[in-house]
């Protein structure tokens, strides 16, 4: 297919709407941020009929960014000093609220299932900072620590806060305050963990080519394996959880395909294939609405699931974007 002359097409279909959007309110798929133009866009539309909007005005420097699930704020470092600070996607221009306590300069930012809480992670000296009061009032509830001359590789963190999970090497860890606990053990790359308000989490393993499930993550833990190569597992680079808790999606590097699996009978029931090459599962507006890859010059690619169809779709680059 020649996806120039589609998209070429669609902008002149949706043209009219996006250069609107400043005086109609339509709906919004969700946010994206354009490391071109190291803005905050947001995606006008719908699955299937959506383009990227013009950047959020803020005036700020931002560098990294973490998007909350419900596309209400977004957790950035931003400036020279890369301080943390919370943006909410409703104010125009954007506002930095400053995340009070937080130290300058994470490696990594990752925000919980509902958006309730937040982790920071610091490679130089493996600590992390667990951030409560989301959206307004943010603020450092905790500092936790892994042992010298571990790696973080994939973090998840539990809506209230108290529960974080890491991925280090071929093991994950519950990191307590009294330090990390060894909770599964024997996987070769651990890219993606997924965890959801019941404690249980999925984990992706990149060479093992499996997805594990663990169950009340802080207690008597309890492991399984819901999915491999047969369920086309290859090379996966994410996982997430539906909205109601009873299926899992797959993104997988080495194929392009994203797999739908049914945690209770641990199959596959559903796979679609992307032509692209995922990079992760970035949830946006709607129940089971996944962002796939990053917005570059070609098209950023969108997984819409629901009882009724499961697609992949595609947004068109923004029209002022090289």
């Amino acid at each position: 297919m020649n996806y120039r002359k589609v998209w070429f097409s669609f902008v002149l279909l949706i043209a009219p709407v996006a250069l609107q959007a400043a005086s109609i309110e339509g709906p919004r798929l969700g946010y994206v941020f354009d490391p071109a133009s190291k803005s905050i866009r947001p995606i006008l539309g719908i699955p299937g009929a959506a383009t990227m909007g013009q950047p959020l005005e803020s005036g700020l420097d931002l560098r990294k960014i973490a998007l909350s699930p419900a596309q209400d704020y977004v957790l950035a470092t931003e400036g020279e000093h890369n301080q943390v600070a919370v943006l909410a996607t409703n104010q125009t221009p954007l506002a930095p609220v400053l995340v009070a306590g937080a130290d300058r300069g994470p490696d990594q930012l990752t925000i919980s299932a509902g958006g309730k809480a937040a982790a920071l992670y610091y490679k130089s000296n493996g600590h992390f900072e667990l951030i409560s009061g989301l959206p307004g009032a943010p603020k450092i509830s905790a500092r936790l620590y892994l042992s010298a001359g571990q790696t973080a590789t994939a973090l998840a963190v539990s809506d209230d806060g108290q529960t974080l999970l890491a991925g280090v090497g071929g093991t994950v860890y519950w990191v307590s305050p009294s330090g990390e606990v060894p909770i599964l053990k024997g996987l070769q790359k651990i890219v993606s963990i997924s965890l959801d308000s019941s404690q249980t989490a999925l984990v992706a393993d990149a060479v093992g080519n499996q997805i594990h499930r663990l169950r009340n993550v802080t207690g008597a833990v309890e492991s399984d394996i819901v999915a491999g190569p047969k369920e086309d597992v290859a090379a996966p680079v994410a996982v997430a959880l539906s909205h109601d808790g009873k299926r899992a999606f797959v993104a997988n590097s080495k194929s392009g395909i994203i797999a739908i699996l049914d945690l209770q009978s641990k199959t596959e029931i559903g796979k679609l294939s992307c032509g692209c090459m995922p990079t992760g599962l970035e949830r946006l507006a709607g129940d089971d609405v996944f962002r796939l890859t990053e917005p570059s010059s070609g098209p950023m690619w969108v997984l819409e699931v629901d009882s009724l169809q499961s697609r992949i779709v595609f947004v068109p680059p923004a029209l002022n974007q090289e």
